[in-house]
């Protein structure tokens, strides 16, 4: 593994860490209501079984280790985000710009609000989600965080 690429895949893992503590702050203070984790897994594992669409991805059968499922689906897509974000900015000099950052993961929103939420059985932008959750602003307040992470990482990895 290149240099580069060793950077961007640090970039993604930290991006996305710094998503998930941030959401869990966010979480706390009640101003986002997210799917649970293990829904996330839950629906990662039908992609696995080609068995991508659910009327309600909570009434599917559990699967073994849905947490652990969930963490590396949503790590594995992180990165490649962010290793996508690192190289095309990167070629036209905008990769240290908070609000290209910012963009950037606010533009990730529409994986969730158009492909998973729909697939999981909650309607797109997720506004059929299940009693409780606040889906389509859950989402974008966690890839604000997704984009902050992103800038903040870009700045710790190339200092080092």
């Amino acid at each position: 593994m290149t240099t580069n690429l060793r950077h961007a895949v640090l970039i993604g893992v930290l991006s996305t860490l710094s998503m998930d503590l941030l959401t869990g702050v966010a979480i706390r203070l009640r101003l986002v209501a997210p799917l649970p984790p293990n829904l996330v897994g839950r629906w990662f594992a039908g992609i696995a079984r080609v068995h991508p669409f659910h009327a309600d991805i909570a009434r599917a059968a559990p699967v073994n280790h849905e947490l652990i499922v969930a963490l590396l689906g949503h790590y594995a897509i992180g990165t490649v985000l962010a290793t996508l974000f690192v190289w095309g900015t990167g070629e036209i000099g905008w990769t240290r710009s908070l609000g290209i950052a910012l963009a950037f993961g606010v533009s990730t929103s529409v994986l969730p609000w158009l492909l998973m939420f729909p697939a999981m059985g909650y309607g797109f932008l997720g506004l059929h989600g299940p009693d409780g959750t606040r889906l389509f602003v859950s989402s974008l307040v966690s890839h604000v965080f997704f984009g902050l992470g992103l800038w903040a990482a870009i700045h710790a990895v190339s200092a080092s």
